[in-house]
């Protein structure tokens, strides 16, 4: 409705696969990993924070269909001019607002998340950038030197 288009039919796709994804990890490894004091499960947060700050930067490079909730900051980023940074970090607000409307499960792991979620996808989108235009460039390097 923001941009004044049909709305990407495709992303439902993306969050099912993802929400498939998430589901067989947690089932795989729900009874061999099971963080027991503040400071290990405080690690491992850290940790999912960055492993899905770096998915994500890759998989919105790959110019697919984006989740619903990842093309919303997209298209917020695009009519604001605002960075990604601020552009996640407002959607989580948003969220962790809705979350204290409705008496949803709000800790210290949703707070922090909600902080650091924005900056550490910014951070990883130049890089996912620079390493995306550094291997095209010496995959096309590599295609000159064995030409016939």
């Amino acid at each position: 409705m923001l941009k004044r288009q049909r709305p990407e039919v495709l992303g439902l796709l993306t969050a099912f696969i993802t929400g498939i994804g998430i589901d067989l990890w947690l089932y795989l490894v729900n009874d061999l990993i099971e963080p027991e004091h503040f400071f290990t499960k405080f690690i491992f947060l850290g940790i999912g924070l960055i492993i899905i700050g770096l998915g994500t930067a890759i998989y919105l490079h790959a110019n697919f269909a984006p989740i619903p909730v990842d093309h919303l900051m997209l298209i917020i980023r695009e009519l604001t001019g605002i960075s990604i940074m601020f552009s996640k970090t407002l959607i989580y607000l948003l969220f962790l607002a809705m979350a204290f409307l409705f008496n949803g499960p709000i800790g210290i792991g949703t707070i922090f998340t909600v902080c650091t979620g924005g900056p550490i996808l910014n951070f990883f989108m130049p890089l996912v950038t620079k390493f995306i235009k550094t291997n095209r460039i010496t995959a096309g390097d590599k295609d000159k030197t064995h030409s016939a």
